[in-house]
């Protein structure tokens, strides 16, 4: 039995999943044990576990995560592996969900904070160099990024409380969420998110 229990702890320690409760740990520290945030090791591994438990049965899979942020293409990669899986997902935000983490979140059917966490919504940054035009496209490329975040936002957020409250279509959801995201970094409780509709309820 001591063996088993082993077993199992390095297998979440090692791979970053738990087979036999089907829970996937999104981790962002590499092997020096410094962050790395959402990075392509971040998303390989991620759709690697996703795609296993998904294979072995249908039953529902509870995703971990603790994050700064990161790379939007690597999140959207965690994101589109979490909105495809045919399983009930539940994703469980600790400490700190942050800028690409707050996007990944929105993929699951059931979006939960730990009481104390913060959650953190932002613009992003770029970091853009090279031949003049071909920048130039990127930039507009990731303005274009830019409103498929706040569509993303705006689709779970409509039927949250504050924007029931006001009526407000998905159309007034994103003017709102853009109009906060102009004036800097958006900083929220755990209570805070659940109210505005980023997230569903606090994990107990």
């Amino acid at each position: 039995m001591m063996t088993t229990n082993r077993d199992a702890i390095g297998e979440i320690h090692t791979y970053g999943v738990d087979v036999k409760n089907r829970e996937v740990y999104i981790n962002e520290y590499d092997d020096s044990g410094e962050t790395a945030g959402v990075d392509h090791r971040m998303v390989q591994n991620f759709v690697k576990n996703v795609n296993f438990l998904k294979n072995q049965s249908k039953e529902p899979i509870t995703i971990h995560m603790q994050t700064v942020g990161g790379c939007w293409y690597s999140g959207m990669g965690i994101y589109d592996a979490i909105k495809s899986c045919k399983c009930k997902t539940t994703i469980i935000g600790y400490s700190q969900v942050c800028s690409m983490g707050t996007i990944i979140m929105q993929a699951a059917n059931k979006r939960l904070m730990s009481p104390n966490s913060i959650f953190m919504i932002h613009w992003g940054q770029s970091e853009i160099s090279g031949y003049y035009l071909s920048s130039q496209n990127l930039a507009s490329f990731e303005k274009r990024l830019g409103l498929k975040m706040v569509e993303i936002y705006a689709e779970r957020c409509v039927k949250a409380k504050f924007f029931k409250d006001r009526e407000d279509s998905t159309s007034k959801v994103k003017a709102y969420i853009k109009r906060k995201l102009d004036k800097g970094d958006w900083y929220m409780t755990a209570e805070e998110a659940i109210y505005y509709g980023f997230v569903d309820g606090v994990y107990k």
